[in-house]
């Protein structure tokens, strides 16, 4: 009896012994897969807007005041989301706002002391974007009926119809070319215009359902003037706006 309590008592020694020389065990990693394809998702970000600043209205700016079209250059905030609706793809809306406050002078012209004749350009914008999106690679492939492996890089384009928002307005000194005198006012005008646009990035999986959401964004658009830049046909709103943010699939 008291031999077999000592061999049991040393297999267990051994055994204790041979645990503690075993390694660490890494602590299992979630597994790199959904359980079905991304129905939508839901990105927030921000851009740069690069206008096309063409038309009459801002070619006058441009040459009479010291406003060059890189000043019009407007930072924005971005929020977009999408619904798939098919493997490759997806219905997308989108909405943006961003506001640029330009300092300016008269080119040609000084006030009776030799003093710059000093004004205000301020031009807000508001566009909301409705599309559809077409990933020519697809967001990832299945596996089985319940494993889906996403893509880590997924190139996308996209096309709707883009509604946008703007408010101009011009405040201080003006140069009133009848009989050049010098005048402080302010001058507003607002309002719609619709136009195509079109889009093409790339979505960056960083980590799970997160993605990094790089793309491009030419629209078009023109809207009219109110009666304070009477003699102008209209404001160009067209131009380029480069966007970067996350997005979170779901």
């Amino acid at each position: 009896m008291q031999r077999i309590i000592v061999f049991c008592g040393l297999l267990l020694c051994s055994a204790g012994a041979a645990a503690q020389d075993r390694p660490p065990q890494a602590p299992a990693r979630s597994p790199d897969f959904f359980l079905a394809p991304p129905r939508g998702w839901i990105g927030v970000g921000g851009g740069l807007v690069v206008p096309r600043a063409g038309g009459e209205l801002f070619h006058f700016v441009s040459d009479q005041l010291t406003v060059d079209r890189s000043d019009l250059r407007t930072p924005v905030f971005d929020l977009e989301a999408g619904i798939a609706v098919a493997p490759n793809f997806a219905v997308v809306t989108g909405f943006e706002t961003g506001r640029q406050q330009v300092p300016s002078e008269y080119r040609h012209f000084v006030s009776s002391i030799a003093q710059p004749i000093e004004q205000t350009t301020k031009l807000e914008q508001l566009n909301v974007t409705v599309g559809l999106r077409y990933a020519p690679l697809g967001m990832g492939r299945r596996i089985s009926r319940y494993a889906f492996i996403p893509r880590r890089i997924v190139p996308s384009i996209a096309a709707g119809l883009n509604l946008s928002h703007y408010q101009l307005t011009q405040y201080g000194e003006f140069v009133d070319y009848v009989d050049l005198s010098i005048f402080t006012d302010s001058f507003q005008s607002n309002g719609w215009a619709t136009g195509p646009y079109v889009r093409g990035g790339a979505d960056v999986q960083v980590w799970r359902h997160v993605f990094l959401a790089v793309s491009g964004k030419y629209s078009w658009g023109h809207a009219g003037l109110d009666s304070d830049f009477v003699g102008f046909k209209g404001i160009d709103l067209a131009g380029f706006t480069g966007h970067t943010g996350f997005s979170v699939v779901f």
